[in-house]
């Protein structure tokens, strides 16, 4: 499935919740260009190609009430293995979502284990396994195998301004 009908397959997907018909992803507010290009510079790193074309096209949000994507959400991790990995979204259980900026992979960082894993080698790749795990996050997050990243506060987000 390509970029496009990938990111059409999710924001036009819906899920039975009571009575009703609800989308898979609820769009919050939009992202803009400028806005993109704003949070790039203070990050002093590109974003991917597959990230910032999912936030224009579907805006910040969050899927099944599990993954957030919010503007303010972007910043460097500060140290640790992932040093300098961008992170990008959080779930319902505070962990984050991050990339790095030298190759796109996708990474998962556990708020409570303290530990890492690579989840998929670029942006697409990680909403196409959202998709084909019918976007049961948790069950997706509970299957790693963590890398532990040492020191407690290994993986902390760094503020950006």
């Amino acid at each position: 499935m390509n970029e496009n009908d990938l990111i059409d397959t999710i924001l036009a997907g819906k899920r039975r919740r009571f009575l009703a018909k609800h989308p898979i992803y609820q769009t919050s507010s939009r992202a803009t260009e400028m806005e993109l290009f704003q949070i790039a510079q203070n990050l002093n790193c590109k974003l991917t190609p597959g990230l910032s074309k999912w936030l224009l096209t579907a805006g910040y949000g969050d899927i099944e009430h599990s993954l957030s994507f919010r503007k303010d959400a972007f910043c460097l991790l500060s140290d640790g293995p992932l040093q300098g990995v961008v992170v990008f979204a959080h779930d319902d259980q505070d962990n984050i979502y991050a990339y790095d900026p030298e190759d796109g992979a996708i990474y998962f960082v556990s708020s409570s284990d303290k530990g890492y894993a690579r989840l998929t080698d670029d942006f697409c790749g990680f909403l196409q396994e959202l998709v084909k795990r019918d976007y049961d996050l948790a069950t997706w997050r509970d299957s790693l195998t963590l890398q532990q990243s040492g020191a407690a506060d290994d993986a902390l987000p760094q503020e950006v301004a």
